[in-house]
């Protein structure tokens, strides 16, 4: 029933352009996966460098596609990446996004070792308000990790990847694994239906914790040993970790996922509460209130990188479809890397 509405809805989630060819010079390839391909972009009417997702489209996979466009339009905030326009050509999508140039959050840890602790709460609280955003609209990300955090000319964090997002009603739960193995909950790997925000949750502790210690909490020399780890909750906090944000460690990777706090829970906390990073300077920018290649106006710039871990999702997973995991990223639909 889900397909069925999304197939009916895809005109009121593409439009065409005749001109899009004309308009938009496609320069270098920023990712490329089994699925997708991303690609720097210049708007020419506007002078404007863009990051274009290229994805093939075909009715097995035209649901998944229009839902990763919804989600992504249906969200505004200033630490989100903004879907500026999306265009049907015959067989392909093209899904135009804000492009900047500072890369991702994973090569910055990879770059420096580990970053400042005022560093990280600022960083952190802002991927914090972006999540707020997701789960105000009762969306779960699913995939939230360093290569999709992205940073901006001012260095502000901004979340990416809506490719695994799923959008739930309240009380409806989540079945199979999605996402990127070492940050995904101990729940996912279970043979029973979970609650999506706590997922979300878990990966924030993750995350943290990879900011402040330069290394993913759980690694081994396998999948089954990461996997195992995970689901002990093995996990060392660096001493150098102040207590505060040690606490906030501790909190989110509880095993028991009706143990971890709410997204506004962990808004409340010291080192988020006391972070005026949840309002960026550039959060005073204007875009366009219905994304149009010829209103384009944004400047921000986004780099899509390879991750080094691979993202997947059940292949019988009602919400993901049997999409596979592409090489450096999250499942994006199906590409065949097509230029312009």
């Amino acid at each position: 029933m889900e397909d069925l509405m999304m197939e009916q809805g895809l005109k009121d989630c593409y439009s065409t352009e005749e001109n899009f060819s004309t308009n938009y010079k496609m320069l270098n390839t920023l990712d490329k996966g089994d699925f997708s391909v991303v690609k720097r972009a210049f708007h020419i009417p506007t002078a404007t460098t863009v990051a274009v997702k290229i994805l093939q489209y075909t009715k097995k996979y035209a649901s998944h596609i229009c839902r990763e466009a919804r989600i992504m339009k249906s969200l505004s905030h200033p630490n989100i990446i903004r879907l500026l326009h999306v265009v049907q050509k015959r067989k392909t999508t093209y899904l135009v996004m804000e492009y900047a140039s500072e890369g991702d959050l994973q090569d910055r840890i990879f770059q420096v070792g580990t970053l400042e602790e005022s560093e990280t709460q600022r960083m952190f609280s802002q991927i914090v308000c972006a999540v707020q955003c997701c789960h105000d609209h009762h969306i779960v990300h699913r995939d939230i990790k360093a290569s999709n955090i992205l940073i901006d000319c001012r260095g502000n964090a901004k979340l990416c990847d809506f490719g695994l997002a799923a959008k739930v009603i309240p009380g409806q739960k989540l079945a199979g694994f999605c996402g990127t193995l070492p940050y995904c909950a101990p729940e996912v790997f279970q043979e029973k239906e979970y609650e999506g925000f706590p997922v979300d949750i878990w990966s924030l502790g993750v995350l943290l914790l990879f900011m402040v210690s330069g290394n993913l909490p759980f690694r081994g020399r396998s999948s089954v040993d990461v996997r195992q780890q995970i689901i002990a909750a093995n996990f060392k906090i660096p001493p150098h970790v102040s207590s505060d944000v040690s606490n906030v460690i501790i909190e989110l990777l509880m095993i028991n996922p009706g143990r971890r706090p709410t997204i506004h829970q962990v808004m409340r906390y010291p080192m988020i509460r006391d972070s005026e990073a949840c309002l960026p300077p550039t959060s005073a920018q204007v875009f366009p209130g219905t994304p149009n290649p010829s209103t384009v106006r944004t400047k921000r710039v986004i780099t899509y990188k390879s991750d080094r871990n691979m993202s997947s999702c059940n292949p019988q997973e009602k919400l993901c479809g049997s999409l596979q995991a592409a090489k450096g990223g999250s499942l994006t639909g199906s590409s065949s890397g097509d230029t312009l």
